[in-house]
């Protein structure tokens, strides 16, 4: 067999593990570790050999694909301008209301059809851009293949355009966030030393007031005493008064001669 015609890896993988008896509504359920397709039995062959088209055609175009496994359900995943986005391929379903149920253990009122319909599709790309590539009536999903792959690299270009905006806005906000937070903070250092000031003035205010009462305090005793002996309970007390002051005076020793 030549190399043409062989399946990709990750397609070649997902075509040994599918099984075509395993169906949710209409379709093959898809497993874990299974490129993204949702398709039902009848479409499979044509849905692998369209995505091995398409990785193969990414890859010769240097773009990277894989299988995002760390989500509950892998995806199918396209790295592009440093950017990664997730596509898949499912079939369009034809929703009818059952006329009658199965049995007792059939809860779904709806039948499920499969109608032939495959779409491409790029699951997380900007709004702005198309996304969705399908069948028509003039032209299959397979002609169409080159045209999605110009649509993924366009989505790719305009997601790193949008996410360098988006770096360059968040580090112009944190720019913006730093200058703020070191005015509030000049602001608080600024605040705090005017508090300071303010309650060292108010604090030698108090201590001049108390020196006073202190003068006149040993005034009015002298008056009356004559003087005052070394020892004595007013002696005492005015050592005491005097230590207080000086503690409370911001002044007292700040300018040692």
């Amino acid at each position: 067999m030549k190399d043409s015609l062989k399946f990709h890896p990750l397609v070649e993988k997902t075509k040994k593990g599918i099984d075509k008896s395993h169906i949710y509504r209409g379709c093959i359920k898809n497993k874990h570790g299974d490129i993204n397709i949702r398709i039902g039995p009848n479409s499979l062959d044509r849905a692998l050999k369209i995505m091995d088209s398409v990785i193969k055609k990414l890859e010769k175009k240097s773009a990277k694909v894989f299988l995002n496994e760390q989500q509950y359900k892998s995806a199918t995943c396209v790295t592009i301008f440093e950017e990664t986005l997730s596509i898949d391929l499912y079939e369009k379903i034809n929703i009818t209301k059952k006329k009658e149920m199965r049995d007792r253990f059939d809860y779904d009122p709806y039948n499920y059809t499969p109608n032939g319909n495959l779409v491409l599709r790029i699951k997380d790309g900007p709004y702005e851009i198309r996304s969705e590539w399908e069948d028509g009536k003039r032209k299959q999903l397979e002609d169409h293949i080159d045209d999605f792959i110009d649509g993924l690299f366009l989505a790719a270009k305009k997601g790193r355009a949008d996410r360098l905006e988006r770096e360059r806005e968040h580090r112009k906000w944190e720019a913006e966030e730093s200058r703020k937070e070191k005015e509030e903070q000049a602001r608080q250092r600024e605040q705090a030393e005017l508090d300071s000031l303010e309650n060292e003035a108010m604090r030698w205010q108090r201590s001049k007031i108390i020196r006073a009462y202190i003068e006149a305090t040993t005034d009015a005793y002298i008056k009356k005493n004559g003087k005052i002996d070394p020892g004595s309970e007013f002696d005492q007390w005015k050592t005491w008064a005097n230590e207080r002051v000086n503690r409370l005076d911001p002044l007292y020793g700040k300018f040692p001669a």
